[in-house]
């Protein structure tokens, strides 16, 4: 009563490379081996290092250019957050060091993970709503971001009873 694998495994050739088929090794081998010899040949500060740094680089910012704010990663994110911050020219430099502690806290705390608490266009914070500025008697300085949620009160039922 037992029911016996029909398939079997069969012992055939794998290619080394994805380049070069299996049947000739001789090939495949020297193949692999050729690169390996040559990148070991090349100076540190060629020309294509320079230009696979600047290729890489110059992905990077594009893609942070054209990411939405909500697919930016947490280190990009903060980047443009201190930007954001050095780009105020109304607070002194005390100002602004606490409005980027204070952005960097709310990023945390997935404060500014809506569309509608940051404007953010062609890579570049343009505001942040709900952003104040409240000074203390004492002189203290502290940045809030109010956040605006939608009321859970029903209109239709206030106005049936009416």
């Amino acid at each position: 009563m037992f029911r016996v694998k029909t398939t079997t495994r069969r012992n055939t050739k794998r290619a080394i490379s994805p380049l070069h088929a299996a049947t000739n090794t001789s090939t495949a081998v020297a193949a692999v081996a050729a690169p390996v010899a040559s990148a070991a040949a090349l100076p540190e500060s060629s020309s294509f290092e320079k230009n696979l740094t600047n290729f890489f680089e110059t992905e990077a910012s594009a893609s942070s250019n054209t990411k939405p704010w909500l697919r930016l990663e947490r280190g990009i994110r903060l980047q443009k957050l201190r930007t954001f911050a050095e780009e105020q020219l109304e607070y002194s430099v005390e100002e602004r060091d606490v409005l980027i502690k204070m952005l960097i806290k709310a990023n945390d705390a997935k404060v500014l993970n809506t569309k509608q608490q940051i404007q953010y266009e062609s890579g570049k914070i343009q505001s942040i709503r709900g952003l104040r500025k409240i000074t203390d008697d004492d002189g203290t300085i502290v940045f809030k971001i109010d956040i605006q949620r939608p009321s859970k009160k029903r209109t239709e039922d206030t106005n049936k009873n009416e």
